[in-house]
């Protein structure tokens, strides 16, 4: 996607042109993998002091949210066309949308041609990096890394959603006149371009108490940190506030961060910002999905109506490893054990969605606790016992993978 740029350097004007305010801080390339931050330009302390030191402050109209999406297409007529075609499905489509309307608007210009409305964000897109190192663009040998990892199963299942994204975008636009013209008989939106739009949003989104899932300017230069220094609030008749934590002494040029997310895994770590935090949560978890016994001729009935997703979690920590796969306490059921799936005759003559029952009784809204639902029966540990069984042959044939994807790295080395 070919795309305007803006030195970082010019951030400094568009904030003071749409009210950002910094306070003893400014944007910095950091020239390694954080790339650019924010530091300090003097030392600060808030130890000892009443007040909290305020770092930036972000106006509420600047926020990218579903409020700042429906108020924009209210105005712009090409935003809300989009919106009517292949918008509607999530706010983080929504906001893919909004922000390809706005690079668009970018390649227009050399045309002396516009497209949309322009807005703050329309020149602040420009300081959005071109790459980001989520797995989502990684190269096919990088993304082998991930061969036998709870993210294996979760990029596929992302890049197959986002390429079916991409196909509805082009079949829905392909007879609108500017769409054609800017888009398709260019060439220049491509799928690449659309898993950045992706990347942009779920790198630097936040979740906001008033807003919602957003993207704050200038605040998303921010990088995480398990220990953050700083911590940002919101006040919608101000916009997004940034302080610096309490008892916390920096001195200049000193980076200032924020928590992306206390319990996020390193897994999810990786797959959402591109990174792993070292200094993060030290528990190690291993998510699998869980696949039902092909031979199993309730196989199907078992996934329509398991309450939750069909996963397996390992996870280690401070030294225990433990697993949870309620699941695997369904899949391992058959009917001579007192498993019965039914179809229940309503009043008004219609019939009921599937109806899960163990031993006579109606669990249809407890099919993840069956670990204590076999207390009861007379054979729980040999039904438990396959429980079990599955879990091991599970984790050899992920061992499996693991040794293969090491192998084909090996040989991608050579």
């Amino acid at each position: 996607m070919h795309r305007q740029t803006l030195p970082l350097a010019a951030l400094s004007v568009w904030s003071k042109l749409n009210d950002v305010s910094f306070f003893d801080v400014n944007t910095q390339d950091l020239g390694d993998a954080k790339g650019t931050a924010l530091v300090t330009r003097r030392k600060l302390n808030s130890k000892e002091t009443f007040e909290k030191p305020t770092l930036m402050i972000v106006p509420h109209d600047l926020i990218l949210s579903a409020e700042l999406v429906d108020e924009c297409a209210k105005v712009d007529h090409h935003l809300r066309e989009l919106l009517d075609v292949v918008g509607g499905h999530s706010l983080r489509r929504d906001v893919m949308l909004f922000l390809l309307m706005h690079t668009t608007d970018n390649r227009c210009q050399p045309e002396g041609q516009t497209v949309g409305i322009k807005n703050p964000w329309t020149e602040y897109v420009k300081f959005l990096p071109s790459h980001i190192p989520l797995p989502t663009t990684w190269s096919e040998e990088e993304r082998m890394l991930l061969t036998g990892t709870s993210l294996e199963t979760a990029l596929i299942a992302k890049m197959s959603s986002l390429i079916k994204e991409f196909e509805d975008l082009q079949e829905k636009t392909a007879e609108i006149a500017w769409c054609r013209k800017f888009w398709w008989d260019t060439g220049d939106l491509n799928l690449d371009a659309w898993i950045l739009l992706d990347a942009w949003y779920r790198s630097r989104c936040l979740e906001l108490p008033h807003s919602g899932e957003s993207m704050v300017p200038c605040l998303d230069m921010a990088n995480h940190s398990a220990k953050a220094n700083s911590y940002y609030e919101e006040d919608p008749n101000v916009g997004v506030t940034l302080l610096l934590r309490p008892d916390v002494e920096l001195e200049a040029t000193s980076e200032i961060t924020i928590s992306y997310g206390e319990t996020k895994s390193k897994a999810e770590m990786l797959f959402s910002y591109g990174f792993i935090d070292e200094n993060g949560p030290e528990s190690q978890k291993l998510v699998l999905a869980i696949e039902p016994i092909p031979e199993d001729p309730l196989a199907k009935a078992k996934l329509a109506s398991f309450v939750g997703k069909p996963l397996l979690t390992i996870s280690h920590g401070e030294g225990n490893t433990v697993w949870a796969g309620p699941f695997l306490y369904f899949m391992c059921l058959n009917e001579e054990d007192g498993l019965e799936f039914k179809v229940l005759q309503e009043t008004d003559g219609t019939r009921s969605p599937l109806r899960v029952f163990w031993k006579g009784s109606d669990v249809t809204e407890a099919t993840d606790t069956f670990e204590s639902l076999l207390d009861d029966h007379e054979l729980k540990d040999v039904l438990k016992l396959r429980a079990v069984t599955l879990l091991e042959d599970k984790i050899e044939q992920q061992l499996q993978r693991l040794a293969r994807s090491a192998e084909a790295i090996k040989a991608l080395a050579r």
